[in-house]
């Protein structure tokens, strides 16, 4: 039978693909609120060390759980799709995707340094895809679906790119994409997320094939790039991160959906901002928005006690960076 033997949540921020000497240059560019902290270069790299010793904690548990596939739960920024068609949650059943080891290729354009680090090839699971997609369908969750990338130059997005960077480098473990649409409104509630995890996993357990499951909730926590006043809400953070351990996906996700979401005022010039540019109304949106995907592994680890390995607030993004998993299933 298919089991999911790992559950792991973490940041996938720019942040922690350039070098900690680099980050105050980049906030001086970026309209963060005056009341931020501002570290100085040694604690940034104490705290970027932290980050990277919590990504080998996540690689050495991956390791130990020997997955045939990883499932990563990401989202897209108009990296494969466009506002012509945006799903609010698809499923990429390619055989496999071509992608930028891009290590934060903004940022290091910013900066006018070199943005990527080579071209790499990906294996897909279209096979645990298929089953997904058609399960989940009969369940009553309307999914789309790629065959291909649309978007073959940019390659697959960041949020499934990233994470692997650090906890599979060599890409050799096949990966299958879960879009969730996270950043641009409206998205779908965390109610929703936590469903989708707690039916995945129901969907995967049930396979008769002998197939170990990854599953990785790529993003956030805290952090609203661009937007003006940025600032950092620890607080926020700290509080989904207090649902890991007892294993509480519900509750995560009504903490998420309950939350006052503090740019609901906001002028007509940031709203339109922080919907990605579509210009509808939703709750908890921008980058912060990505705590839907640790939601979704949530609730795929429900009932499950899980373990906190770090929580880093970087304040130069600002990003609140965390790292999380669930092995005892």
């Amino acid at each position: 039978m298919a089991k999911v033997s790992l559950v792991i949540a973490c940041s996938h921020s720019p942040f922690l693909y350039i070098e900690p000497e680099a980050w105050d240059r980049i906030r001086g560019r970026r309209p963060v609120r005056k009341d931020v902290p501002r570290d100085s270069v040694e604690v940034n790299q104490a705290k970027f060390q932290r980050c990277m010793k919590a990504f080998s904690t996540l690689r050495e548990k991956l390791e130990s759980a020997h997955p045939d596939v990883l499932l990563v739960f990401g989202d897209d920024q108009l990296e494969q799709f466009n506002f012509g068609n945006f799903p609010a949650l698809a499923i990429y059943l390619g055989a496999s995707a071509e992608a930028d080891r891009e290590r934060a290729g903004h940022l290091r354009r910013m900066l006018g340094q070199t943005a990527l680090d080579g071209r790499i090839q990906t294996r897909g699971q279209p096979e645990l895809g298929r089953e997904l997609m058609t399960a989940l369908v009969r369940k009553g969750f309307d999914l789309a679906f790629s065959l291909d990338l649309p978007e073959q130059k940019k390659g697959m997005g960041h949020a499934f790119v990233n994470p692997s960077y650090y906890l599979n480098p060599s890409f050799d473990i096949p990966v299958l994409p879960f879009f969730v649409n996270c950043y641009y409104a409206p998205q779908p509630p965390a109610k929703r997320c936590y469903e989708l995890g707690r039916a995945v996993r129901q969907i995967i357990e049930e396979l008769p094939v002998n197939l170990k499951v990854a599953v990785i909730g790529s993003g956030g926590l805290w952090h609203t790039p661009g937007v003006p006043e940025a600032y950092l809400d620890e607080e926020f953070d700290r509080a989904i991160l207090s649902f890991v351990e007892p294993g509480s996906g519900r509750k995560m996700a009504e903490y998420f959906d309950s939350f006052p979401w503090p740019y609901a005022a906001a002028t007509p010039e940031v709203a339109l901002q922080l919907t990605g540019g579509t210009g509808m109304s939703a709750g908890v949106g921008s980058g912060v928005g990505e705590t839907r995907n640790w939601i979704v592994a949530a609730g795929v680890a429900d009932g499950s006690r899980g373990t906190v390995v770090d929580y880093v607030p970087v304040y130069a993004s600002p990003c609140g960076m965390g790292f999380a998993y669930w092995d005892q299933l």
